[in-house]
């Protein structure tokens, strides 16, 4: 895939908060046209021996199989050092770099991570829909800010995550009696859109299973990587 475009977010925290409020004003957050075939999703895992060295990987799915079509995959230090309340520069640089080499464009892709659903309503799932000009969904394990309303125990339930009285998300429960994940769009869906298409994709597990394969994408890369380092 290629970069639609550099989005010039500056390494200055309080320079960089105020580059992503001014860049969650050009989000379409408006329904998809069409529905989506071709699904991805992305995922980054870290070293656990204390070393700089991420594991991204962007895999594409079929949405009537489930079956994976394409992935892509790269490992190195992230390009940008952490700085508090700026996660996602750190992680959006190393999927960037796995999308780079994705050779399927999918429809929209799910992300480990939120969407508006951020104090700033830029989190990583928006960052790379303008990045690289696709829909995508966050798909966090966390919330990150607001408060949900109260949510229901069976699969499918879904309750609204406010901050400030705006709904930035949803509370999803994607099986009977689990944890929610915590659903936000990120460019180009609204938010009933965004939902629907995780409980559509959501297999077997509390997690969706896009991201789980993208989870166990990143996974593997690690593993092999501390097997060939001994």
């Amino acid at each position: 895939m290629d970069i639609a475009r550099d989005l010039h977010i500056p390494l200055d925290a309080e320079a960089a908060f105020q580059r992503q409020r001014e860049l969650a004003r050009e989000l379409d957050l408006s329904s998809p046209t069409r529905p989506p075939r071709l699904i991805g999703a992305a995922d980054v895992a870290y070293a656990k021996d204390g070393s700089d060295e991420a594991y991204a990987a962007v895999v594409v799915l079929e949405r009537d199989t489930l079956r994976v079509i394409d992935r892509a995959d790269w490992v190195g230090p992230p390009a940008f050092d952490y700085l508090p309340g700026l996660f996602a520069l750190r992680e959006a640089a190393t999927l960037v770099e796995a999308f780079k080499k994705l050779s399927t464009r999918p429809d929209v892709v799910l992300i480990d991570g939120h969407g508006i659903a951020h104090p700033r309503r830029f989190g990583l799932a928006c960052q790379l829909g303008l990045t690289f000009g696709v829909p995508t969904v966050g798909c966090a394990k966390k919330r990150l800010c607001g408060k949900a309303e109260p949510l229901g125990p069976l699969h499918g339930s879904r309750a609204r995550v406010l901050d400030k009285g705006e709904t930035i998300g949803y509370a999803l429960r994607t099986q009977d009696g689990i944890k929610p994940v915590w659903v936000s769009p990120g460019n180009g869906y609204d938010h009933a859109s965004a939902v629907d298409l995780i409980m559509s994709v959501r297999g077997e597990y509390r997690i969706p299973e896009p991201l789980r394969q993208a989870h166990n994408a990143s996974v593997e890369l690690r593993a092999a990587a501390v097997e060939a380092n001994g």
